[in-house]
């Protein structure tokens, strides 16, 4: 029996389980499901000036790093997480503090390198993209 062969993303990140929860990288559509939770949270770390630390080439985010972004973006992390999982938000809270924080830095992980990739990828192969974009 011949093994399917696997896509570049699920070699790089596949589902990883934590207690009851897998988590998976996030669909095209579910993308578009937590947009406003998103930008929610993009402009507040923005705003505390966080974008910084974790657009920088180090892989390593410090825990004050990972604390500040819980306590300025806490409502909106419970429900990315919850529907990242599929879970309701009463079982995250019911987490581990372990299990939580792993939870939440494999959902970052996984979705913020797949779309790096893609939109580098994306721009390196089409360069009048760049123009495009910045009119």
């Amino acid at each position: 029996m011949a093994k399917e062969k696997k896509s570049e993303e699920e070699i790089l990140f596949p589902d990883v389980k934590i207690g009851k929860y897998t988590i998976k990288p996030w669909s095209f559509g579910k993308l578009f499901e937590i947009s406003s939770l998103l930008e929610s949270v993009l402009d507040k770390i923005e705003k505390k000036g966080l974008d910084k630390l974790f657009t920088s080439t180090e892989s390593v985010v410090s825990y004050t790093t990972i604390a500040r972004l819980f306590t300025i973006c806490s409502a909106e992390l419970l429900e990315l997480i919850a529907m990242t999982v599929g879970a309701s938000e009463d079982n995250i809270k019911e987490l581990s503090m372990q299990d939580g924080v792993k939870t939440a830095l494999i959902i970052y992980r996984q979705n913020s390198e797949i779309i790096k990739n893609v939109v580098s990828t994306t721009l390196s192969e089409r360069p009048e993209m760049v123009e495009e974009v910045k009119d």
